[in-house]
């Protein structure tokens, strides 16, 4: 009996009735030479911990194309609101690769209601261009 009531609690807990959002990003050149893609999670916590799971992969110039290699490098950086408060961000570089990213944002007491995710090129030498896609905004449920 006690077995199927912990099963029973594990089941109704919110983490579990979370409803995953997939996100999807790039650097906003013809070539896509940098993107980001994932999903977002909404956990609320056993105890006062609301927080947004972030799960993904950057790639840099790591899938196959027609294009020269331009000696820059991706970031992706995700930020979580709250109305219009910024509540926690952060941001994951890749240089010619796919880097894979697990991580949560949260401020530790407010609930994150939008997470916006941009992918920017950076030059790799001190004098050089730099630009920024499309910054996608996404609900969180």
């Amino acid at each position: 009996m006690t077995a199927v009531l912990a099963a029973g609690l594990l089941a109704a807990s919110p983490a579990s009735a979370a409803e995953s959002v997939p996100f999807a990003a790039d650097s906003g050149d013809t070539c896509r030479r940098g993107v980001a893609e994932g999903t977002l999670e909404r956990y609320d916590g056993p105890v006062l911990h609301p927080a947004v799971n972030v799960e993904g992969i950057l790639s840099d110039e790591a899938l196959p194309t027609i294009c020269f290699p331009d000696d820059m490098h991706s970031t992706v950086t995700f930020s979580g609101y709250r109305g219009a408060d910024l509540l926690d961000s952060e941001t994951y570089k890749a240089d010619d690769e796919q880097v894979k990213f697990a991580f949560e944002l949260s401020n530790g007491l407010l609930s994150i209601d939008r997470v916006v995710v941009q992918v920017c090129r950076f030059s790799n030498s001190p004098v050089g261009i730099s630009y920024c896609g499309k910054a996608q905004e996404y609900k969180i449920p």
